[in-house]
């Protein structure tokens, strides 16, 4: 009887000991900037602008070209931007934390391309 309970004991502690042991990492996603109404960003003078500072050494000739006068139509033939949806659009993925572009550019510069893709991702 004595060993049936020191048996007994021993498997509840492994157990406990297996079950107390597991846990798990909830990674809180970043939610994107929020919606302004009404927004009058440029792409000329807010997008651009982010790309002639940190892409023209790299985006010169790898795709997509991120160049004056080539940029825009780089980024929507090569559906690289989903308007009205920077959460599906791989240019605002590959920027945000955690993107392979993240390193490149900053959270102002993030904001200032979800509210261009918001807005609608217009070429003006």
């Amino acid at each position: 009887m004595k060993k049936r309970f020191l048996k007994l004991l021993f498997l509840s502690g492994a157990m406990l000991s297996l079950l107390t042991a597991c846990e798990y990492d909830y990674i809180v996603p970043t939610p994107p900037p929020p919606v302004i109404e009404n927004d009058t960003i440029s792409y000329a003078q807010d997008i651009q602008p982010i790309f002639n500072a940190k892409c023209n050494s790299c985006h010169a000739s790898v795709p997509p070209v991120l160049t004056v006068g080539i940029s825009y139509n780089a980024l929507m033939t090569g559906n690289y931007v989903v308007a009205g949806n920077p959460a599906t659009s791989e240019l605002y993925i590959s920027c945000k934390p955690g993107g392979s572009m993240a390193s490149y550019t900053s959270s102002e510069h993030l904001a200032l391309i979800s509210r261009w893709i918001t807005a609608g991702a217009k070429n003006d």
